[in-house]
């Protein structure tokens, strides 16, 4: 008898349901990775690694906008242990590396992004990020807060701090902020075009094996996570997009305001199916 062997992509959700699986028993036993925040965010990460699989391998768009919430409802259910005294490494606090918040954006979930963005860090970790990574989500939170609750933070501030980091520098990582900023639709469209031809070089080069560059290329390399955040943030702006973008496909951007799972179904491995 023979069997078939499994695509990439159901290699990586089997994958994604046991490291899962070990992140909440973690959690649920106060483990020593429970305790950095590391067991928190690896939960995160299936979360948004089981949502992209199910985009990618079944086109399942209730499957990507449910585990796209549970990523979310993750890290905002640390955020919150965290406010009560949990102290979490560099790694699992900073935040260009907090993923969650993004994918909260992408689902259409404005209050719980909002939610998230008022916990996350206020200032870089110079250990574990870049000055420029962190203004650039920092950005997005404080922007995201401006739509949802009419606070005023001083982004152009935020935007001039970054120039002065990259000193004569371009990024067109910038320059789609400063589009968003300035409500330019037209040169939002084209900055975020040449993010996207960016991101495409970056995952060519990458070099070819059956490990983690591979999953990361057919994960994150199909999807640009950020680039969904940053649409639905000018669609929020009343900002007119493109239809279409190399890898921002129509299926992955619906309407805002879909009712999410309950928060707590993150820990639930038996929330996974969807029919």
């Amino acid at each position: 008898m023979s069997s078939s062997r499994p695509t990439a992509l159901e290699s990586v959700r089997d994958d994604s349901l046991f490291e899962l699986e070990q992140a909440l028993r973690s959690i649920r036993t106060s483990s020593p990775r429970e305790s950095t925040g590391e067991a928190w965010c690896v939960a995160a990460l299936c979360h948004r690694r089981l949502a992209l699989c199910a985009l990618l391998s079944e086109a399942d768009t209730q499957g990507f906008f449910v585990h796209l919430c549970h990523s979310a409802h993750a890290r905002l259910h640390l955020l919150r242990r965290q406010g009560e005294g949990l102290a979490l490494e560099p790694l699992y606090r900073c935040a260009s590396k907090a993923f969650s918040f993004v994918d909260a954006l992408a689902a259409g979930q404005l209050p719980l992004a909002a939610d998230i963005a008022r916990l996350e860090a206020r200032s870089h970790e110079p250990s574990v990020e870049y000055e420029e990574d962190f203004l650039f989500h920092h950005f997005l939170h404080q922007l995201t807060l401006a739509l949802h609750t009419g606070a005023t933070p001083d982004l152009p501030a935020l935007l001039d701090r970054w120039q002065s980091v990259i000193q004569e520098d371009r990024s067109a990582w910038l320059d789609v902020c400063r589009a968003l900023l300035e409500r330019r639709a037209d040169a939002f469209n084209e900055a975020l075009a040449e993010v996207v031809s960016e991101r495409s070089l970056f995952f060519q080069r990458l070099t070819r094996d059956d490990g983690p560059n591979d999953e990361l290329r057919r994960t994150e390399g199909a999807i640009f996570m950020n680039g969904l955040a940053l649409l639905r943030l000018a669609e929020l702006s009343d900002m007119e997009t493109w239809r279409e973008y190399p890898t921002l496909p129509r299926l992955a951007r619906f309407p805002p305001g879909r009712p999410s799972p309950p928060p707590s179904d993150w820990m639930s491995l038996e929330g996974l199916l969807h029919d």
